[in-house]
């Protein structure tokens, strides 16, 4: 730093010198230096500043920054390749499982019941016995019946011969007729004769038929005593004791069949185009969180409901060994189609924020974002059905850190 000091001064010049590096001399006439004498000292002042300034100013070059900026670091992650699995399209439904079939025995005749051959539980094969009545009143309707069948047959068979003599006498009669050795009155008495007799055996064949049927309603009933099972099945309620009388049609046990199962439910009509008969469906149910249940549709309605909006249908779910109970909350899941090569990435791979899911591909050291679309997810991968491919390596960890192009170094020995 320098400054300004007289240096000498003659009649007409005041002379003022630079002190520093280098000198700068100013002539200022002392007339002009006396009239304006506050003026030179602004005029003083001023050029001492600019002359500070432009010196130091001028002293070099601007030095460059010591040290260049810092490089970019790297963003340390790991990575997972994009894998390929198959995977099955499906669509949920809800509802109950029911028996297959369920029957409610009743009895076609009023009576005590004299024995229950079976109990809550029991499985029972077609035609076993499961209720018995008292048999005495069938029994002796069923003896009456017979007896009077028979009395039938007995009259049929005396009214059968009586005929076969009317008819004998009847023809002779006629001969003797037609060779004018007797009246045609005596004729006429044959003939009535016969046409008498002929109608008694219409008449006791009648009879027949009518004991006959007697005979087998009296069986009927005597069989009603006897409650026998309609189909293979198992009991699923006991509602009457042993020496209770009953009116006829009164409930006695309900039968249900266990094995297949009965899948009642809906699924939204939106899946109405897609749901056909014989697609599988794997059945889910609380009492066995853990396991799926094979089934396949059997039944689809064809109209939906128009107060839910939504589609009814059956499916058979086989049950060998008893696990599921009819009446089980039960969650099916429609396979509509199987992808065999659908793309999953882990879970960590993915990254949503402010509406945007995307994940980023790594590619010589540096990470490039996908937006992606995901599917289902299972055991700890996520589908994506839009963005990556196969073959690809992503990143799965440090991702709110990463953009596009930024720098990555991979720890788990896939890229360095």
């Amino acid at each position: 730093m320098g400054f300004f000091s007289p240096c000498g001064h003659d009649r007409d010049n005041l002379s003022l010198a630079w002190s520093g590096k280098g000198s700068v001399t100013f002539l200022v006439s002392p007339i002009s230096l006396y009239r304006h004498h506050s003026s030179v000292s602004r005029f003083v002042l001023t050029c001492g500043f600019t002359l500070v300034v432009f010196w130091g100013c001028s002293r070099g070059k601007p030095q460059e920054a010591a040290t260049s900026a810092p490089a970019e670091q790297a963003v340390t992650i790991t990575t997972k390749p994009v894998e390929t699995r198959e995977v099955k399209r499906t669509v949920e439904m809800v509802g109950t499982l029911g028996g297959w079939e369920e029957i409610t025995i009743s009895n076609e005749m009023p009576g005590m019941i004299e024995q229950i051959l079976v109990d809550l539980g029991d499985k029972v094969k077609k035609g076993r016995l499961l209720i018995r009545f008292d048999q005495r009143e069938a029994r002796l309707a069923l003896a009456q019946a017979e007896a009077n069948l028979q009395a039938a047959r007995k009259a049929l068979t005396q009214a059968q011969a009586e005929w076969r003599d009317a008819e004998v006498n009847l023809k002779r009669i006629k001969q003797l007729h037609s060779e004018g050795v007797i009246a045609t009155s005596q004729l006429d008495v044959a003939q009535t004769r016969f046409d008498a007799i002929e109608a008694q055996v219409h008449a006791r064949e009648a009879d027949i038929d009518r004991f006959r049927a007697l005979v087998d309603l009296a069986r009927k009933r005597l069989s009603d005593t006897e409650i026998l099972a309609p189909i293979a099945s198992e009991v699923r309620q006991r509602l009457v004791s042993i020496g209770e009388a009953v009116k006829e049609k009164t409930p006695l046990l309900h039968l249900v069949i266990s094995d297949p199962l009965k899948l009642q439910g809906t699924v939204p009509e939106r899946f109405a185009p897609e749901i056909q008969v014989e697609q599988p469906v794997d059945v889910q149910v609380e009492a066995f969180a853990e396991r799926m249940f094979p089934g396949v549709v059997q039944r689809v309605s064809p109209a939906v409901d128009v107060q839910t909006r939504s589609l009814a249908l059956e499916a058979k779910v086989p049950n060998p060994n008893g696990l599921l109970k009819p009446g089980f909350f039960a969650k099916g899941l429609i396979v509509i189609g199987v992808n065999p090569q659908a793309v999953f990435v882990p879970e960590e791979a993915v990254y949503s924020y402010v509406g945007i899911t995307k994940a980023f591909v790594v590619y010589d050291g540096t990470a490039q974002e996908r937006q992606v679309k995901t599917g289902v997810r299972t055991e700890g991968l996520v589908e994506v059905t839009e963005g990556l491919q196969p073959g690809e390596t992503v990143a799965t960890s440090s991702l709110p850190q990463l953009y596009q192009g930024a720098k990555v170094r991979v720890v788990n020995g896939k890229e360095s």
